[in-house]
């Protein structure tokens, strides 16, 4: 039977104290009891359900769900996910289901992670890890998406270089400052946005700025991709990976 219709939503932050609510749903009276003693205390509120098909409201502030596999059916699986799609999952797995069944299950989803479950007690700090893994997970992704937000709305031209030297993001600021789409950028060498002797000078005396932890500040001159030069003012940081952020204003 189909549970009733979830209208999207994101997941529900922690509760003001800081826990993070769990909702299981385990068959066996004894589980679900094992499961709220061993998760049941300062980290996490554990609520627990027999009924794999709960209410729609059951996932209301929930910041995690448990469930056991393969009692998650598809169907319950899909209706999580319509109503809140980066709500993390965990399943419980007993020994005797084949690995690559789960892992299948797993992959599909970004959100899905697994335990084995023992005969004789429910995996407990594998799951309290499993869980914390996940939502810490989420929540990077949520600020990432945050943070790319505000620089793509940012009024400074900005634009990150990779590793190996190619712009992977251009905000629309930065695209207008060089002439030209910012969909024609990612890819592009950064070196190719500046002079010869600018280039020469952000490669000697800004980027070992940057590799040793400090960022810097300094004129050089920008080349739009008609030929046209004109002067910047460009200020350089550096990601953990070795990324180039560049911010650029004219004088």
């Amino acid at each position: 039977m189909t549970g009733p219709s979830m209208t999207p939503l994101r997941a529900a932050p922690a509760s003001a104290a800081n826990q993070l609510t769990v909702l299981a749903i385990v068959s066996d009276r004894q589980w679900r009891d094992q499961l709220e003693a061993g998760l049941d205390d300062d980290d996490f509120d554990v609520r627990t359900t027999a009924s794999s098909t709960p209410r729609s409201t059951c996932l209301d502030g929930v910041d995690c769900l448990v469930s056991e596999y393969p009692m998650a059916t598809d169907d319950l699986l899909e209706r999580v996910k319509e109503r809140i799609p980066d709500l993390p999952v965990v399943f419980l797995v007993d020994e005797s289901i084949a690995s690559t069944t789960v892992i299948e299950t797993v992959r599909a989803h970004q959100w899905i992670d697994y335990v084995r479950q023992q005969e004789s007690d429910p995996p407990v700090e594998h799951l309290s890890h499993r869980i914390h893994t996940l939502i810490k997970r989420r929540r990077l992704e949520a600020l990432s998406r945050r943070s790319l937000a505000s620089v793509e709305l940012a009024s400074d031209a900005i634009a990150i270089a990779a590793p190996n030297d190619d712009l992977e993001f251009t905000n629309r600021s930065f695209a207008v400052q060089f002439g030209t789409d910012r969909d024609d950028l990612p890819g592009t060498p950064w070196q190719a946005l500046f002079t010869d002797e600018s280039v020469e000078r952000l490669e000697t005396a800004a980027i070992p700025t940057v590799a040793d932890g400090w960022r810097w500040t300094g004129s050089c001159i920008g080349c739009r991709t008609s030929g046209e030069t004109f002067p910047v003012k460009v200020r350089l940081g550096g990601l953990e990976d070795g990324s180039l952020v560049f911010a650029v204003d004219t004088p």
